[in-house]
């Protein structure tokens, strides 16, 4: 026994290890905003955020032979919903943060009596509509037109307003003037922004016909912008250009360059209300019809129509040749936010368009009305109801009237 205990006196003493530290797996990364974490093992800050929004639509019209919604046989109702997620990564390097941002959107909706007032189905879709790479002034990736100004107040989404409002594939360079003044060149997909190339009436009336061939050159969009505690102004440009098919013996001058010019203003209105502020903007454009509206509705033969409801050019025949005429068009819209309170808020949105040189048989207008309120009980969630409202007047034929309601519940997060 006394061995034993021997033994046991002799035997190293035995220590408890201490307890690790506590590791901060996830660290806040208060440097780049609110929500940012940073990714273990990295130096690289994210943001995970989203939202969901449900719609309920119900819309009339008083137009005849107009197509879409425009018509009084295609009047209905329609539910939608979104989710929305958005991915932000930023590394902080010598020359300013390394972006990557990511914008998915999730869909689905419910249309009934859309067509003939029977019902449409259920549909769903998923797309990329962000998704960039930004780093020292260059920026490469599906983001918003570096032509847009003023994307609207409102909710559109049945009717949006006559002024540009694209996500497309681009790649810009933007040069820090001085504060708040930068100066844009950006590449950008022509393809997207194409309304189409009709024929006159009369011409190739058989299986032939003139459209969009192939893309050539991409559009070089220019932007100047101009930001300060009051507000901003924008100065944007853009080229287009607009090359037809050729059809087997029918000659024609494929090819003409467009052009698109925007100016537009934002002023700031604190003294109306916290977060208040008017936009006004005009475009000017010739043979780039969506630099001037994203949702140009323009006359039809017949409801169903293959003939485009709006377009870039027409071809028509000048002394006995066929020619590629481009359309001229401007517009002129803008809107304003109020905010009566934290809890409640007013959006109007409105704007007009003129499309002429397509002949008359296909030159247009358009005049569009939006108006909402929103009541925001919670943080980060809002209840919506909006009305919008189109005025279609083709030069020949039957206008329309086109409205519609809707109720909005979106949760942000």
């Amino acid at each position: 026994m006394w061995a034993q205990v021997a033994m046991a006196a002799d035997a190293p003493a035995v220590t408890t290890p201490a307890a690790p530290e506590p590791i901060d797996y996830v660290r806040v990364c208060d440097a780049q905003g609110t929500g940012y974490f940073y990714i273990p093992g990295t130096e690289t800050c994210m943001r995970i955020s989203g939202l969901v929004y449900y719609e309920y639509w119900v819309n009339g019209s008083d137009g005849y032979n107009q197509p879409g919604w425009y018509n009084r046989d295609l009047a209905g109702s329609l539910s939608y919903v979104r989710s929305e997620l958005f991915v932000d990564a930023r590394t902080a390097t010598e020359f300013g943060d390394l972006r990557s941002h990511i914008d998915l959107r999730f869909n689905n909706y419910d249309a009934n009596g859309s067509v003939n007032r029977t019902y449409q189905g259920n549909q769903t879709n998923l797309n990329l509509y962000q998704g960039y790479i930004s780093w020292n002034g260059f920026t490469a990736g599906r983001i918003q037109s570096f032509y847009d100004f003023f994307t609207g107040s409102t909710y559109e989404e049945n009717y949006e307003p006559a002024w540009s409002d694209n996500k497309l594939n681009v790649f810009a360079y933007t040069y820090k003037v001085t504060s708040g003044l930068n100066a844009t060149v950006s590449i950008e997909d022509t393809a997207e922004r194409r309304y189409g190339i009709i024929n006159a009436p009369g011409y190739f009336t058989g299986t032939e016909s003139l459209g969009y061939a192939g893309a050539r050159y991409p559009d070089i969009v220019g932007q100047l912008n101009w930001t300060q505690s009051w507000g901003a102004v924008q100065l944007s440009a853009a080229s287009h250009d607009v090359m037809a098919t050729e059809t087997a013996g029918y000659g024609v001058d494929s090819s003409k360059m467009g052009w698109a010019v925007g100016l537009g203003a934002q002023f700031n209105l604190p003294f109306l209300g916290s977060g208040d502020s008017i936009t006004f903007q005009g475009n000017i454009t010739q043979g780039a019809l969506s630099y001037a509206a994203v949702n140009a509705i323009g006359p039809t033969t017949l409801v169903g129509s293959t003939t485009p409801a709006a377009a870039d050019a027409i071809v028509v025949d000048q002394s006995g040749t066929n020619a590629l005429q481009l359309a001229n068009a401007w517009s002129f819209g803008g809107g304003l936010t109020h905010n009566f309170s934290p809890q409640w808020q007013l959006n109007l949105g409105a704007s007009y368009l003129d499309v002429t040189n397509l002949t008359s048989a296909y030159d247009f207008t358009n005049t569009d009305f939006q108006a909402n309120v929103i009541y925001m009980p919670i943080n980060n969630f809002s209840i919506g109801a909006e009305v919008e409202y189109k005025y279609i007047a083709p030069t020949t034929g039957p206008t329309g009237n086109a409205l519609t309601t809707l109720i909005h519940f979106e949760r942000d997060f």
